[in-house]
């Protein structure tokens, strides 16, 4: 269940290097359920500005960069963090993190855990 309280970890922080050239995908696991999850785009030194795309599943589907025609990818700019309420993990469950670039190779990390 999403709580209306400052973001709390549940579980270990995953990282994970967006690729323009194809879709990177990691299984996360929390230590007990939960449901948010804090991501954090670190853009790396060169200042492109150029955002990463995501996609959260329970199962382990990719993102892409979205175009005209729609695609799983939620945009993160770089330097951002957000927390996304998805599918519930736990020690036992996983959720799937996919991520894209359109150009570089910026690295995201996810926090599983609970809040704002």
């Amino acid at each position: 269940m999403a709580n209306n309280i400052a973001f709390q970890p549940m579980g270990k922080t995953y990282q994970v290097t967006a690729s323009n050239a194809a879709a990177n995908t990691i299984t996360v696991t929390a230590n007990t359920p939960s449901n948010q999850y804090l991501v954090i785009s670190h853009e790396k030194t060169n200042g492109t500005g150029h955002p990463v795309y995501i996609r959260i599943s329970a199962t382990s589907a990719n993102a892409a960069v979205p175009d005209s025609s729609g695609q799983y990818g939620i945009p993160i700019p770089p330097g951002a963090h957000i927390v996304f309420t998805g599918p519930q993990c736990g020690p036992n469950t996983a959720v799937y993190f996919s991520v894209i670039a359109e150009t570089d190779s910026p690295e995201v990390y996810v926090t599983p855990g609970e809040g704002l």
